[in-house]
């Protein structure tokens, strides 16, 4: 071979070495400069103390919207809508509410429950945290549909981080001790059985007011929190001195 055409040819091989470094450079520094979905920044929410943290021992703060009972709201439990509220309210968490009275799971438990996983399944694909809530003033009556339904939910989404599970809605003027708590204790231990991770939500008596009486009640568990629901119209500083304690 001629030794012009041999040095052209090394000179070529040495130049398409360069681009495709420069190209995996490149890529790699595009990845890099990929923003992170909130939930890759949080990882899994953890209890410490009286704070809920992310993975790195800071206290998480995320903001979002409830959809509406299923059985009533499910045309918005798509990713279409969620990934609206992601970019346009900048939502980082979205309660997926299922309806369990009033034509809900117990009458359509196939139809609501397929309405759960679609906004599940597009929270995570979108990257943000999402709340599976049993929808109901009386799930301490319906222990046993909850028991299967958590623990399908457990086996669908246990190995996802931004998956919380809420246990029990707004119990009204029923007792913590003889109702709630026997409830929350075996779908809790449905739960752990296969998910012994994420994050339990359990609601506390008169609509969820309650918080003080849970707290000095409480569940055994290392990964939990206690509902208070906050309604800024009504809701004034007596209800906030219960979340100060």
């Amino acid at each position: 071979m001629n030794k012009k055409i041999l040095l052209v040819f090394v000179i070529a091989i040495i130049l398409n070495l360069h681009l495709l470094s420069c190209t995996e450079a490149t890529k790699s520094k595009n990845e890099e400069d990929k923003p992170k979905t909130i939930v890759e920044l949080f990882g899994r929410p953890q209890v410490d103390g009286n704070k809920i943290v992310n993975k790195n021992g800071e206290v998480m703060a995320l903001r979002g919207m409830s959809l509406f009972w299923s059985q009533w709201g499910g045309k918005y439990f798509n990713s279409n809508c969620i990934q609206w509220l992601r970019d346009d309210w900048k939502c980082t968490i979205i309660r997926v509410p299922l309806a369990v009275e009033s034509g809900g799971y117990l009458e359509n438990p196939l139809e609501e429950t397929t309405k759960i996983r679609a906004a599940v399944d597009a929270c995570i694909d979108l990257g943000i945290y999402v709340i599976i809530d049993w929808h109901d003033h009386n799930a301490h009556l319906h222990t046993d549909k909850a028991k299967l339904f958590f623990k399908q939910m457990a086996i669908l989404y246990g190995d996802y981080p931004n998956v919380i599970y809420e246990i029990y809605n707004e119990p009204e003027q029923v007792s913590w001790t003889d109702d709630v708590k026997p409830y929350a204790e075996q779908i809790i231990a449905e739960i752990r059985a296969i998910d012994p991770d994420n994050l339990i939500i359990v609601g506390s008596p008169m609509w969820a007011q309650d918080v003080d009486v849970a707290t000095l009640d409480p569940i055994d568990d290392p990964n939990l929190a206690y509902t208070l629901h906050f309604y800024a119209a009504s809701h004034k500083q007596s209800l906030r001195d219960k979340a100060a304690v």
